[in-house]
């Protein structure tokens, strides 16, 4: 063997050159005058060299594969009866009967060799046939003894090669067929073989019922036999793919798409054929009346025909919509298990487990037999192995499907996700209002020695309950206004309890805050009493409420024991200050010694003038 494919490929080149420099040789050799090639020769010139650089390239990549060298065998003996016959077409060719009987013997044998490399190669490839040494010597003898009798013509009945041609013709499709079955559990090899099947029953069968058929019994062939030869390059491009292995989760797309096209140009012609052999019509309506019938009796049944062929899945969009919101919005616990349910219905994996390795995307890998999603819905990474319970492979239609399944997963997450947060934030919300402010007013009312202001107090507490559960604080009275009726509030609170209150109001006449930052201020200012009511011990208690150009500031200072910061188990009070302030963008401390604590909370504003 050659070092490298490229030395290999190299090496059918020069054999083609020479094959073409022959050719050549011969019509020069052979004809007076100027030489005219016509387009015919050119043509059965670009068949043979198509036929033999396919096979040579997919030899050339496994040149140690028994199948590879049948095919690169098949190729060769297609460059012989392509390129024998092509001088004829030459005019002005004068062969000698010694010329004549030698092309004539290279077109005949090499037709010949390709149908017996053909039916070789079929009882190899994709599986090696019981028997196949046998069977391929017992093709070699009697192809190759009836070849030979038929070319010297020692049975005047049997003179005809385009019989042996057609039974070749059959044993290939016996060979294919005998694959099929051997490869029922193997969907590698089935996908490998309805490629190669489709190619061989789009080629071969159109050669065979063009010109192999006709002329067997005799008559006329459909089409020019040297024009015919083109189907054969329909067969090694289809030989080349399989074997190779090139996209094979693509081959019985590729291939169903083949098979329709090319059954709708046969029906076609028949059904031309018949009108005009069993009709008197002429060639313009008998090829309407097919189109017409083409048209309305055969494409309409093209997706029927489609699902019977190729593995679609087996949910609508709106199963697969539904399939994503339940598992999306099922309790933690289930999410998993939902997900691997829904992949399993829709593709019906043999097996189905835990990716070895991480992938953000949907991908096909092990040719089709693979498919790799990624992990989410609290899901690992997961792989599916042999789609439809074996039957079928994995194409890219299959993984687009899985990625939208995928991309609509990770958005309904998204979503539960944020509907979770904003119920949390929600909660936080509410829980944080009952504590700071209803709280602290019922706790006014508790300590309030007259009846009016106690009842005042509940219904303001009511009041503010409504706010909270709606999320529509009540700003209504305006900055100044609330700071008023809320030092009146703390001072109420606070002699109850017995101390004094110190409040101190410096804030500017054009002092503007949101609406949130008020509430948020009353919030704090209310909490903060509250913590020295219930923890500090202390006499007195001070509110300062400061402005500058940026920000508003109040503080919240007492005299008394204080408390350490390390030591001390903080309750939900402190964490709600400064979760509403930081929720305003502003920011707060707490300051603590044995003279006592202070608070200093910090809220943007602006002199933009008015109150909010």
């Amino acid at each position: 063997m050659f070092i490298s494919p490229m030395t290999r490929l190299a090496g059918v080149l020069i054999i083609a050159g020479l094959a073409l420099a022959g050719v050549f040789m011969v019509v020069f050799n052979h004809v007076d005058g100027p030489v005219h090639f016509p387009v015919l020769f050119w043509w059965q010139i670009g068949v043979g060299l198509g036929a033999f650089l396919i096979s040579g390239w997919v030899w050339s990549l496994k040149p140690r594969d028994i199948a590879t060298r049948l095919f690169l065998l098949s190729g060769l003996a297609t460059l012989t009866f392509t390129f024998a016959p092509a001088p004829f077409n030459v005019e002005g060719l004068a062969p000698t009967d010694t010329l004549i009987s030698i092309l004539v013997l290279l077109n005949s044998g090499g037709a010949t060799a390709f149908g017996i490399s053909m039916i070789a190669l079929f009882l190899v490839y994709p599986n090696r046939l019981p028997g196949w040494k046998w069977l391929g010597g017992l093709a070699l003898l009697i192809f190759g003894v009836w070849s030979t009798i038929v070319i010297i013509g020692a049975v005047p009945r049997i003179n005809n090669l385009h019989q042996v041609t057609l039974i070749e013709m059959f044993a290939i499709f016996a060979a294919l067929l005998a694959q099929y079955f051997a490869a029922r559990q193997d969907p590698k090899a089935r996908a490998i073989l309805i490629w190669l099947g489709g190619a061989v029953l789009i080629g071969a069968g159109a050669f065979i019922t063009t010109v192999a058929l006709p002329r067997s019994f005799d008559l006329p062939s459909l089409i020019n036999p040297r024009w015919a030869f083109g189907f054969f390059l329909i067969i090694y491009i289809g030989c080349a793919a399989g074997l190779v292995r090139y996209r094979l989760f693509e081959l019985g797309d590729w291939t169903y798409r083949a098979l329709f096209y090319a059954s709708a140009a046969v029906l076609l012609i028949a059904l031309d054929a018949m009108l005009i052999v069993f009709l008197p019509l002429d060639q313009g309506p008998a090829l309407g009346m097919s189109l017409i019938a083409v048209t309305f009796l055969y494409l309409p049944f093209r997706d029927s025909i489609a699902r019977l062929v190729l593995k679609r899945t087996n949910l609508s969009d709106q199963d697969l919509l539904r399939e994503v919101i339940d598992s999306a919005f099922s309790p933690v616990g289930e999410r998993a298990q939902l997900w691997r349910a829904s992949l399993q219905k829709l593709f019906e994996p043999l097996e189905l487990r835990v990716g070895e390795t991480p992938n953000s995307d949907v991908r096909i890998a092990d040719e089709g037999l693979l498919l790799c999603v990624p992990a989410l819905a609290d899901s690992p990474a997961l792989e599916l192995h042999y789609p439809w319970r074996g039957q079928g492979l994995f194409g890219p239609r299959h993984a687009q499907t899985a990625q939208q399944l995928v991309d609509l997963m990770r958005q309904a997450e998204e979503s539960r996700a944020a509907h979770e947060r904003g119920a949390n934030e929600e909660r936080g919300r509410i829980a944080r209002d009952m504590h700071d402010n209803i709280g602290a007013q019922l706790l006014g009312a508790l300590h309030s020695r007259e009846s009016d202001r106690k009842d005042t107090l509940i219904r303001e507490t009511l009041t503010d309950l409504r706010n909270i559960i709606n999320d529509a604080p009540d700003t209504g009275l305006g900055l100044s206004n609330m700071l008023a009726d809320l030092r009146a509030e703390t001072a109420e609170r606070l002699a109850s309890a017995g101390i004094r209150l110190d409040w101190n109001d410096t804030l500017a006449a054009d002092i503007s805050i949101q609406p949130q930052s008020v509430h948020a201020l009353r919030s704090v200012i209310r909490e903060g009493v509250s913590n020295v009511i219930k923890h500090s011990g202390a006499k007195t208690t001070g509110v300062d409420l400061v402005s500058d150009h940026a920000s508003l500031s109040v503080t919240i200072r007492d005299d008394g024991d204080g408390f350490d910061d390390q030591q001390t188990t903080r309750g939900n009070g402190l964490d709600n200050m400064r979760s509403r302030v930081t929720s305003q963008k502003g920011r707060i401390e707490f300051q603590s010694n044995e003279s006592g604590t202070q608070i200093i909370a910090f809220l943007p504003a602006d002199h933009a003038g008015g109150t909010p």
